[in-house]
């Protein structure tokens, strides 16, 4: 029998009811797909018959955040202020289920938008202020993902 897990209370209560003692591989297995939601697989049968897109989640691997991608991965940005945006996707399970976007302290010349927990894809808008001196570097950190932005030097 396979069962779809609807939410992330779903995932939570089925961690919680799993037997601490159980062998690794054993049934029932929390399986995902990064595009559907996980299931729980209750025999080899219907494991063999998920396909080769799903995976068995390791309960004991679920990290603190979900892990997401980022696109594009960096920009390039002219010297005179400007505002550019990336998008984020969060791509598998986090105990957290956020991702957050934070930006290298020393770039007081950088600000990112939104500066709350998000539950949901989306976008990071990055502000810049003028560049009047050298080319200048700094990152936006997305859940261990990073958004490398270079800012030309000023005239």
């Amino acid at each position: 029998m396979i069962v779809l897990i609807e939410a992330e209370r779903d995932v939570r209560e089925w961690l919680a009811a799993k037997p601490a003692e159980a062998e690794p591989g054993a049934y029932p297995k929390l399986m995902y797909n990064v595009n559907l939601p996980p299931v729980i697989v209750r025999d080899a049968e219907h494991e063999a018959a998920m396909g080769e897109a799903w995976r068995v989640l390791d309960v004991g691997l679920i990290p603190a955040v979900p892990p997401v991608t980022i696109t594009p991965a960096s920009a390039s940005v002219a010297a005179a202020a400007g505002s550019g945006t990336f998008a984020v996707a969060i791509t598998g399970p986090g105990d957290s289920g956020t991702w957050i976007a934070e930006k290298d302290a020393a770039a007081d010349w950088l600000t990112v938008d939104p500066v709350d927990p998000q539950s949901d894809d989306g976008d990071v808008t990055y502000t810049v202020t003028e560049n009047v001196d050298v080319e200048r570097t700094a990152n936006i950190y997305v859940n261990g993902k990073t958004f490398a932005i270079t800012q030309a030097a000023g005239v």
